[in-house]
């Protein structure tokens, strides 16, 4: 792993504890991201001393490792005043009143015992706060078949190597499929939308509704400008990497392998790091937006590391609310709530939260479905808000 100010996308804080736990934290993350084939710098594994305003602007996750007579800590106060996700460590899950300080305990803490039994579950927890996992890397690639395949083509292979769950309409999209409706579904899902600006690109109508729908929906994009192209108006929220003739062997810029190596590196880096700006920005829209409202209500809340959110009233009344970045699916949907049943608490009822921006309305009609006929909530972020006014009185 790589040090604070470095080209880390995202990073883990740790909070106490012996060196002998960071290594074997760092060291088995390492292996983990290796085996996901993730880049090697994409996670900062930092101390507490390192982290500085800067560092804000990472997605981050804390880790605290209590031990008897741990004191409460400023850091962690204000990254949970953040709605970031904080891990609290124990040698034994008896011994959470003893080891963590009284503003932890109404989060699951992992157990890290001298045999470090737990060291496998905390590592899957890292990667799965920061959405590392392909299936939620999603990434959409938006180009004009004649003038840009080959470069597409090879921006899908070295994306999906780099772990990335890619939609690229040839080979995404299935026969006999509403290819308009589909293209709108899957961007809705996806963190980065990559644009290949080439001359006849912007005549398609529906690539500019792309543009239109990601702008509002927090999704970054990256826009690159064939060789020759102009930004143009409509563009403005959208990254610019500029592609010139340098960037092809010989000039030859619609033949397969024409592509530099050296230009794909440069174009998944920035992707990455655009990536992580779109978790920071669609987190803060989705789960920064409930948390504040149920403060200001007179809730405690806190961000659970499974993923998912307790909420609790001055009446007792204890919420579990599970946030869905993207298009709330069942499968996501059951793995949070096996991990609330789970949890050592008893919330009284479960919602979801979801981003209304950009889903169609078919699948809203499927939420609303689901909120008549099962024991949850389904409810976008501003509706939820509202919906906690009615507790809070």
């Amino acid at each position: 792993m790589v040090a604070a100010n470095s080209s880390a996308r995202y990073q883990v804080v740790l909070v106490g504890g012996a060196s002998a736990q960071h290594a074997a934290l760092k060291e088995a993350i390492e292996k983990r991201a290796s085996e996901m084939q993730l880049p090697g710098d994409i996670l900062a594994i930092i101390p507490e001393t390192l982290y500085s305003s800067d560092s804000a602007k990472l997605p981050t996750l804390a880790i605290v490792f209590g031990g008897a007579g741990v004191k409460s800590s400023a850091l962690v106060k204000k990254l949970l005043t953040q709605s970031n996700v904080v891990i609290p460590v124990v040698s034994d899950l008896d011994r959470v009143h003893v080891e963590i300080p009284v503003e932890l305990r109404h989060i699951n803490a992992v157990q890290l015992d001298e045999e470090l039994a737990g060291l496998p579950r905390l590592v899957s927890l890292v990667f799965e706060t920061f959405r590392l996992l392909r299936r939620e890397r999603k990434l959409f690639i938006s180009y004009r078949r004649k003038e840009s395949q080959a470069l597409a083509d090879k921006l899908y292979d070295r994306l999906d190597a780099a772990g990335f769950d890619v939609f690229i309409d040839i080979r995404s999209v299935p026969p006999a499929v509403d290819f308009q409706a589909e293209l709108w579904h899957r961007m809705g899902d996806s963190d980065v939308v990559l644009l290949i600006d080439t001359p006849g690109f912007r005549e398609s109508r529906w690539t500019t509704l792309e543009l239109a729908q990601a702008n509002l929906t927090n999704i970054q994009i990256l826009h690159l400008l064939w060789p020759g192209q102009a930004p143009d108006q409509e563009s403005s929220m959208s990254t610019f990497l500029i592609l010139t003739e340098r960037d092809f062997r010989n000039g030859q810029k619609g033949k397969a392998g024409s592509v530099l190596k050296s230009t794909i590196d440069r174009i998944c880096a920035r992707t990455e790091e655009l990536r992580s700006q779109a978790i920071v920005w669609r987190h803060r829209y989705l789960v920064d937006t409930f948390c504040d409202y149920a403060r200001d209500l007179g809730f405690e809340v806190v961000v659970q590391p499974q993923g998912w959110i307790l909420v609790r009233g001055r009446k007792g009344k204890t919420f579990a609310v599970i946030p869905t970045i993207g298009r709330p699916t069942s499968d996501r949907l059951m793995e949070i709530f096996d991990s609330v049943d789970k949890s050592q608490f008893e919330p009284r009822s479960h919602w979801v939260i979801y981003d209304s921006r950009g889903i169609l309305d078919a699948w809203k009609k499927h939420l609303d479905w689901l909120d008549r006929h099962l024991p949850l909530r389904t409810l976008h972020v501003t509706a939820a808000c509202k919906e906690l006014e009615g507790y809070a009185k």
